[in-house]
Parts: structure tokens; C-alpha cells; sequence
């Protein structure tokens, strides 16, 4: 089974690169491949992205395929040979206030 995993932002940073093939002869679901990558890349990268064992941070987006593990079966999603994850952490921009201080 070969996955492509796409990272973004700080979680590229922290691997040192945006894409990771895993090549791997048993079926994986999307929390395998976290643990692989904090295995193979970076034993942090999955407590950047997991809560506990089982549960993603608020706010870390995971797609497969184009759509959310929300909408899925979170991180038990089951992947096929030639899926895409991608892999986006918590994303911050300006207040409110400093938005309605500059419009004016």
C-alpha cells in the first residue's frame, strides 16, 4: 500500500518536508500513519497533532482525499492504495479588534 501525506505550515517544519510516501505492506488508517511519521520523522509530530492516543487537537485538520476525517471515521479512517492525506495545523490570524481599528 503506498500513501501520500501532505503536511502544511508547522507540521513541514518540523518533519523538514511537505510530502512523506509511506510504502507499507498492511492496511493503514489515518492514526498508523501519524505514528508512523513521528516513528520514521519526528517522535513530536504526533504530539503536535494528538491530544491522547486517540484523539486529534482542537483545530488540526486532516483530509483524505479531499474530505475531512470529521465526516469520515475520524482517526480510524481505513486508507486504499494511492490516497492522499493531508495534514494542517491550527491556523491563526489577526483580532477583530485590529481589524476594525484598520478599516476605519
Amino acid at each position: 500500500m503506498k500513501v501520500k501525506v501532505k503536511l502544511f505550515a508547522s507540521f513541514r517544519e518540523l518533519i523538514g518536508t511537505g510530502i512523506v510516501i509511506l510504502n507499507k505492506s498492511q492496511e493503514l488508517t489515518v492514526l498508523d500513519v501519524i505514528k508512523e511519521i513521528s516513528k520514521q520523522y519526528n517522535p513530536n509530530f504526533e504530539k503536535e497533532i494528538l491530544k491522547n492516543s486517540k484523539e486529534l487537537k482542537p483545530y488540526v485538520k486532516i483530509l483524505v482525499n479531499g474530505r475531512s476525517i470529521e465526516f469520515l471515521n475520524g482517526l480510524n479512517t481505513k486508507l486504499k492504495n494511492e490516497d492522499t492525506v493531508a495534514i494542517f495545523p491550527p491556523v491563526g490570524g489577526g483580532s477583530q479588534r485590529n481589524y476594525l481599528q484598520n478599516s476605519t
